[in-house]
């Protein structure tokens, strides 16, 4: 069976960051990182905002056996103060797609760019115009410290 880009990829990092510590997102602690069975792997990124000062986003892309859950944390940067909201469910990757699936209902989709980030993109994978900027890039060992 052949496997997806994205699934290759993923699971490439994954096995590369198991047994490294992965930093956590502010205010949180952070998690050691087990086998290559239980590991995990992050992205980070920043864009604009119309009515705040920006959007900081941390997600967090684990495989704990056969389950694969996800944290997507973002961080409303505003001028009458800071709003987090967080979001957890599971992810599965659809060939250069990667969709999270909300514990709450909501999908959302990214696509893997060949330099590794994850773009947003619409329900079927377009591009989407106003999220250009919407990418997250994957942390490494030398952004980590």
């Amino acid at each position: 069976m052949r496997m997806p880009r994205i699934s290759r990829f993923i699971a490439l990092m994954l096995v590369s960051l198991a047994g490294c510590e992965i930093a956590a997102p502010p205010g949180g602690s952070p998690g050691a990182v087990g086998s290559a069975s239980n590991s995990a792997i992050e992205f980070r990124g920043q864009r604009p905002c119309t009515d705040c000062n920006g959007i900081e986003a941390w997600l967090r892309l684990e495989q704990e056996g056969g389950k694969q859950p996800y944290r997507l944390i973002e961080h409303y940067r505003g001028a009458g103060g800071d709003r987090q909201f967080d979001d957890e469910g599971e992810w599965l990757a659809e060939g250069d797609l990667l969709r999270l699936r909300s514990r709450n209902g909501g999908e959302r989709v990214y696509a893997r760019l060949a330099d590794g980030t994850l773009q947003a993109r619409d329900a079927h994978g377009r591009a989407l115009p106003a999220a250009a900027d919407d990418v997250m890039v994957p942390v490494t060992f030398d952004t980590m410290r």
